[in-house]
């Protein structure tokens, strides 16, 4: 019951608390195109959940079996990125072998694994010192916070479309990263601050 309670909080902790995909603005490019694609953004959030969860799970049982996890940053982040391309081949392998993946969901895909958010989440991981029950908690937080961030992205597009008083030259694109970077403000405010410290 523990290992389900960790599982459950962690999750929570990721979308509420830590949101990984709002803090330091990581996957928020993704999160502005799947926005104006509300039938992508479920599918990508499903594909980031699943990548996460298996990047944290491998990255974590590396991380206790060597001493990778006392490396130093960039030899970190090269074993970890080294898992993430593992484990996108071998997804990318069974979608195309297996399941006869379209083109689209090939792309899909990869923009889902190589995405920001999911490389993070094992430095997330290491860094909090989280269980093995946390790391699944946070790689599927990671695509629930996704999910929020893409809901929250789409309907200020809507509402900022709407405001007939933003200047010309805020219009658009702009106006779209002011907004995100009022969101992240929010979310960093809920952040752990010594987490990042």
């Amino acid at each position: 019951m523990k290992i389900v309670y960790d599982l459950f909080v962690t999750a929570l902790y990721a979308v509420f608390v830590q949101n990984m995909v709002m803090s330091f603005g990581l996957g928020s490019s993704e999160a502005i195109r799947a926005s104006s694609k509300p039938d992508r953004f479920i599918s990508l959030a499903a594909m980031i959940s699943g990548f996460s969860v298996a990047t944290s799970v491998i990255c974590k049982l590396i991380d206790m079996f060597t001493a990778s996890a006392e490396l130093p940053y960039a030899l970190r982040a090269a074993v970890y990125g080294g898992v993430l391309a593992g484990v996108y081949f071998i997804a990318a392998f069974a979608a195309l072998v297996i399941f006869k993946a379209s083109k689209k969901a090939m792309g899909t895909l990869g923009i889902s694994a190589l995405n920001t958010l999911v490389f993070a989440v094992p430095f997330i991981n290491n860094t909090a010192s989280y269980s093995f029950a946390n790391c699944i908690g946070s790689g599927i937080g990671a695509g629930i916070a996704f999910v929020l961030a893409a809901a929250l992205i789409s309907r200020g597009a809507v509402r900022l479309a709407e405001n007939k008083d933003i200047p010309a030259v805020f219009k658009g694109t702009p106006a779209m990263f002011i907004y995100v970077g009022i969101l992240s403000l929010a979310f960093s405010g809920f952040a752990d601050s010594t987490l990042f410290s």
